[in-house]
């Protein structure tokens, strides 16, 4: 178990987690087992809105599940230090059209293999 001057938090599941998807290893492996072949990737980069302001993007980054059970697990002031990143981090990418972020993708294409 990992701990945090916050308090400590639960350690990771074994397994693929959230962003597991984003190794094109992991990825190949995943459909080559499902009887794909010929995989390629195509890496894409867009940019995604967070809301159109700082009090926005806070609103509907702490509407998500994974944000919410992030901060049950922490204490009060954990709380207030993780709000107050995510404040910094959203004014940071904040422009005159709200507040937007990279982000970056896979367009994964496979042929079925064939039976020998």
């Amino acid at each position: 178990m990992v701990g945090t001057p916050s308090g400590p938090t639960d350690p990771v599941a074994p397994g693929l987690d959230a962003f597991s998807l984003a190794d094109p290893a992991t990825v190949d492996g995943i459909l080559e087992a499902a009887g794909f072949a010929h995989v390629a990737f195509t890496e894409v980069h867009e940019p995604v809105f967070y809301g159109r302001d700082v009090a926005a993007a806070l609103a509907w980054v702490g509407g998500y599940a994974s944000t919410k059970q992030a901060l049950e697990r922490l204490d009060a002031a954990g709380v207030k230090r993780a709000h107050e990143r995510l404040r910094e981090s959203f004014a940071a990418h904040a422009l005159d059209d709200g507040v937007w972020f990279d982000s970056a993708a896979w367009i994964v294409q496979a042929g079925v293999r064939r039976a020998a």
